[in-house]
């Protein structure tokens, strides 16, 4: 069984976040996505972006 918030494949995060910006998710999220698929993507595309930002400078 696991104990706490990280194992061998991830870690859980805890974050809050405003209502607004919920809402707006919330409508962008495709049909049958999940909170957790959604917020994945988003970091991940972040990640590539801030990435190339940097290769940039």
């Amino acid at each position: 069984m696991s104990t706490g918030s990280k194992n061998a494949k991830s870690q859980s995060l805890n974050a809050r976040v405003p209502h607004d910006i919920i809402e707006e998710m919330d409508q962008c999220k495709e049909s049958g996505e999940s909170t957790s698929q959604f917020i994945i993507k988003s970091i991940q595309t972040e990640i590539v972006r801030r990435k190339l930002t940097k290769l940039k400078k």
